[in-house]
This record gives C-alpha cells, sequence and structure tokens, in this order.
C-alpha cells in the first residue's frame, strides 16, 4: 500500500514536471517568436541602424497600422513645449517673445544649457520657450533636416507661436527666433515662412537653403554666427546626404538682398570675445543696414571657431540686446 502511495506520488511528480516542460517551452517559443517580430520590424524601420526606433520611425509605423499624422502635417506625439514667463510677469504689460531652438539629437533643455535664458529673461522681461523637435530633429530644408518629409515643424513653430500670443501679452512686433546648427537652418526657414510673425533670428552655425524657393514677403533682421573650422555645418558650404546647403557668407549676402541692407554700418566693437572654447578675441562682426536703420543684419565670424561655439556671457547678453532693440 506505502509503494502505491508512493507511486502515484511519483507518477504526479513527473506529469507535473512534464507540463511544466511544456510550459516552459512555450514561453520560450512566444518568447522566440516576439524577438523575431521585433527583428523583422528593426529591420524594416529602423532607418538609421541605430537600434532604436524615434518618433519618425515610429510614425511610419503608426502610418502603416492606418494612424497616420494629422492631415495639417503635425506629428501627434506630444513634445515639450512650455511656455516661461518671468516670476514678476504682469499680464497689463506687453513682453518679447523667444523661440529658440535646438540641433540634431538634442532637446530643447540641451538647447537651454548652450544658450541659457532663465536668468537673462527675468533680467530683461521676456517670455520664452525651448521645445523639442519631433524624433530630435526639425524639417527645416532638404539638406537639414528634411530625411522624412513627413512633419511641418514650420507650421507647429508658427501654431506655438500664437499659442504664446493667446495666453500671454506677446508684443507682436517683437517675436525672436535662435537656434543651434538644425535649429539655425529652422530659424532661417522661420523668417521665411513667417516674416509677418518673426522680427529677427539669432541662427548659429546653421544656413537657409541653397536655393531659396521665394523671397519672404517681409524684411526680417538676422544676426548669424558661425565657426570658420565648423566641420559639420561648414564655413564654406557643403552638403548633407547629398543635398547641398550655401557657404555662411553666401547665405549671408542673399538676406542682405532679400531684406535690403546694402548700407555697412559701424559696430560699437568689431572684434569680442565669444567662443568660451576659443582663446582671445576670435569674433569678427560685421553689419549692414536697410536705409531707415530699421532692419540690421550682422554676420559673426568666429575665427577658428568649431560647430557648437558656447557663447560667454556677456556675449549672450549682447545677443539678446541686440533681439530686443529690434522692432516690427
Amino acid at each position: 500500500m506505502l509503494i502505491m502511495k508512493l507511486s502515484l506520488r511519483m507518477q504526479c511528480f513527473i506529469f507535473s514536471l512534464f507540463f511544466l516542460f511544456l510550459a516552459c517551452e512555450d514561453l520560450a517559443a512566444q518568447d522566440k517568436k516576439k524577438q523575431s517580430r521585433r527583428e523583422r520590424i528593426m529591420q524594416r524601420f529602423d532607418k538609421n541602424k541605430d537600434g532604436q526606433l524615434d518618433e519618425v520611425e515610429r510614425e511610419s509605423i503608426r502610418k502603416l497600422l492606418g494612424r497616420p499624422q494629422q492631415s495639417d502635417g503635425v506629428s501627434t506625439v506630444k513634445r515639450e513645449d512650455k511656455i516661461h514667463i518671468p516670476k514678476d510677469y504682469d499680464p497689463k504689460k506687453k513682453y518679447p517673445f523667444i523661440l529658440t531652438l535646438h540641433g540634431y539629437t538634442s532637446s530643447g533643455r540641451g538647447q537651454l544649457r548652450f544658450f541659457p535664458l532663465g536668468e537673462l529673461a527675468e533680467k530683461y522681461d521676456f517670455i520664452y520657450c525651448a521645445p523639442d523637435g519631433v524624433g530630435k530633429s526639425w524639417n527645416a530644408t532638404e539638406a537639414c533636416c528634411d530625411w522624412n518629409g513627413k512633419v511641418d515643424d514650420s507650421k507647429y513653430l508658427r501654431s506655438l507661436i500664437l499659442k504664446a500670443m493667446k495666453e500671454y501679452n506677446v508684443d507682436k512686433k517683437r517675436v525672436f527666433v535662435t537656434g543651434l546648427s538644425n535649429g539655425g537652418f529652422m530659424s532661417y526657414r522661420m523668417a521665411h515662412d513667417h516674416s509677418d510673425l518673426i522680427t529677427a533670428i539669432v541662427p548659429f552655425a546653421g544656413v537657409g537653403f541653397d536655393q531659396w524657393p521665394s523671397n519672404p514677403k517681409a524684411p526680417v533682421s538676422v544676426l548669424h554666427v558661425h565657426g570658420t573650422k565648423d566641420k559639420k555645418i561648414k564655413w564654406s558650404g557643403g552638403e548633407i546626404r547629398g543635398k547641398k546647403y550655401p557657404s555662411a557668407e553666401d547665405n549671408f549676402a542673399k538676406w542682405k538682398i532679400f531684406n535690403g541692407c546694402d548700407k555697412k554700418s559701424k559696430v560699437e566693437k568689431s572684434t569680442i570675445d565669444l567662443d568660451r572654447k576659443t582663446p582671445g578675441s576670435e569674433t569678427e562682426i560685421v553689419r549692414f543696414e536697410s536705409n531707415d536703420g530699421k532692419v540690421v543684419m550682422e554676420l559673426w565670424e568666429v575665427v577658428k571657431g568649431g560647430h557648437v561655439t558656447p557663447p560667454r556671457s556677456a556675449t549672450r547678453e549682447r545677443i539678446i540686446k541686440w533681439m530686443l532693440a529690434r522692432s516690427k
């Protein structure tokens, strides 16, 4: 009897082990199937082969599943685009608005590390926003970085400016855009597409189209900062993925024509120490104005400066003052 009981228990134990083995095999097969599915998805949609799906690549999947972006071209993804106001904001008072745009693979937070605005906003009373681009990029030009052609960042950023105007007392005559690299390209794109709205731009290491599709409808003041030893967006111009972009000087000359700024004028301090990475007063400034002096063009040539030229605090303040002095 005891032997029979032990035998039954042994049988139950063996059956339990058998079913546990089958369950483990089934789970392993499911994991393998999931892994195989993920590999197929990555092989098809991971265009830049970095092992991750960015927002543009995810958008391609959503489109395939019948859930594409909105018809207006603005991505459905939730972006970080908080609007910052001074601590002592007064709704009865008009405030300038500054939109600051990050470079490719960066973010709004990254841009604010490159060009901090918090303390300056308190000191000079302006509102600002440092939004995130979809896929950590801006759809600015065919060279940088309209590689997917899916997201209408020009429309999105205009809507962001209009949102700031609706929620706060923004001075419509003083709306500014600045940006680094891809954000610099996007600054020019905004000046071209929305010259009715943008007062001035300050692009760092970014230019515009090699061939502009049209002239902007209204003049927009420009302060362009560029390093002569920039290896990514070259001072002398170049191409990205087979798409050309102009040299800093050719781009500046084109916008001089757009703005009617053919009158060279004196600069209070034409050589300054801008770049924290380069010793000495390495930056040379040339300035042109329209006949009435209202529209201003300045080219800041950072001699031997690289792609990212983080400005010193005194230079950041000078740039902010330059912007705030402009008005439509």
